[in-house]
């Protein structure tokens, strides 16, 4: 499947208050205090500094620190840059200390943040920079902390940046959540429309399960197909679950695309893929409105269809 394309074209939105989300809090549910590390009116976080490290030579390696670098824009032209008061955790780091950080490359700000965390933040691992004349997105590494916690990110939606990102601090740093607006308004790509759409969105930790014989639809909204990108793959993968015999049985399925009046415009049936291969139909998109991607599981009498991932890329 080929890759994802991330070309668009968009300009800066005159409006930077609406809209605003907000991401998961990731970390642990501690902490004595909050500490809004806040980029203000029309800035976002361009930068990022932290310091890690163990609090003795029994301690957690944690992030002990973390601060950020904002910069204003005013439309497409980056202003002034500053900086944000500082998270600082009660036990700071005295062995195995790390301290570095990561900054976007000019007219770039931060449209995600990767961290692995438990009951603290563990490591601020890598940030995600969003371009503001082309929608090109890049990861810059940081690698700050320790080696433990889990896969986390500080994510916003497409078109939005982070411009404040607030911490829970004790001890450590218990949880951090970031608060995004829009950094750009964008005409999406159609693969990117459809990524930005699905319902339901499945996920290896999260699968959409289909019983022997039965279908499920996926649903995705096209607003402009006459966009980048209007021939698509389209597809998921899939395999059978664990008391259907899992990798003993291998799935067998079939998908349908249907356009907006409910017609099968591609059709394509899978007999034992494996787990990692995208299964896909290809159709050049014609039509705004609510398409969807019917999966079918083609088993007549054992092995639950568990589909782990739904995509889109360019032709």
């Amino acid at each position: 499947m080929p890759a994802l394309p991330i070309l668009l074209a968009f300009a800066l939105s005159a409006n930077r208050t609406t809209p605003m989300s907000e991401t998961a809090r990731v970390g642990g549910s501690g902490g004595n205090r909050t500490v809004s590390m806040d980029c203000g009116a029309n800035g976002f976080i361009v930068g990022v500094t932290a310091t890690g490290g163990r609090d003795g030579t029994f301690g957690f390696n944690l992030v002990r620190k973390i601060k950020f670098t904002c910069q204003a824009f005013n439309g497409t032209t980056p202003g002034a840059t500053s900086q944000t008061i500082e998270a600082v955790s009660d036990k700071p780091a005295t062995v195995n200390t790390s301290t570095g950080g990561a900054s976007c490359p000019a007219a770039q700000a931060f449209g995600n943040v990767e961290l692995y965390a438990g009951s603290f933040i563990d490591r601020l691992n890598a940030v995600k920079c969003i371009n503001t004349s082309t929608l090109t997105m890049n990861w810059i590494d940081a690698n700050i902390g320790g080696d433990g916690g889990a896969r986390g990110f500080l994510g916003c939606p497409v078109n939005e940046a982070l411009y404040k990102v607030e911490a829970r601090v004790g001890d450590a740093i218990d949880s951090l959540k970031g608060y995004c607006r829009t950094f750009a308004t964008a005409t999406l790509s159609v693969p990117m429309q459809v990524d930005a759409t699905v319902t339901p969105k499945p996920t290896r930790s999260n699968p959409t399960v289909i019983p022997v014989g039965s279908s499920k639809t996926f649903s995705f909204t096209i607003s402009t197909f006459t966009a980048d990108y209007r021939t698509i793959d389209v597809g998921v993968t899939g395999q059978t679950d664990l008391l259907g015999g899992a990798g003993l049985n291998p799935p067998e399925f079939k998908v349908e695309l249907l356009n907006p009046s409910g017609t099968v415009v591609a059709s394509k049936a899978f007999s034992k893929p494996s787990e990692s291969t995208v299964c896909t139909v290809t159709y050049t998109i014609n039509a705004n409105g609510v398409w969807k991607l019917r999966v079918t599981n083609l088993k007549k009498d054992l092995g639950s269809l568990n589909v782990t991932f739904f995509g889109a890329a360019g032709q």
